[in-house]
C-alpha cells in the first residue's frame, strides 16, 4: 500500500512499476497534507482511511 498526495501520484506509479509491483494499491489525497487546518486534514485522513481499508481488504470501509 502506498499513501500519498495527488501531486506525487505519477511518481508513485513509476516507482511501483520500477520496483516490480505494478499492482500495488495506492491511496491518494489532495495535496497538501501539511500546513492545513485540522478540520481539512481530518477530512483528508478520513478519505485516505477509506482507500486504505478498501485497498488492503478489497471491501469498502464500513462493509462486512
Amino acid at each position: 500500500m502506498v499513501v500519498g498526495t495527488d501531486r506525487f501520484k505519477r511518481l508513485g506509479e513509476v516507482e511501483r512499476k520500477s520496483l516490480g509491483m505494478p499492482n500495488l494499491t495506492m491511496a491518494v489525497a489532495e495535496h497538501p497534507l501539511g500546513g492545513v487546518q485540522a478540520d481539512i486534514l481530518l477530512a483528508k485522513a478520513d478519505g485516505l482511511l477509506e482507500q486504505v481499508v478498501e485497498g488492503l481488504t478489497g471491501r469498502e470501509a464500513g462493509g462486512r
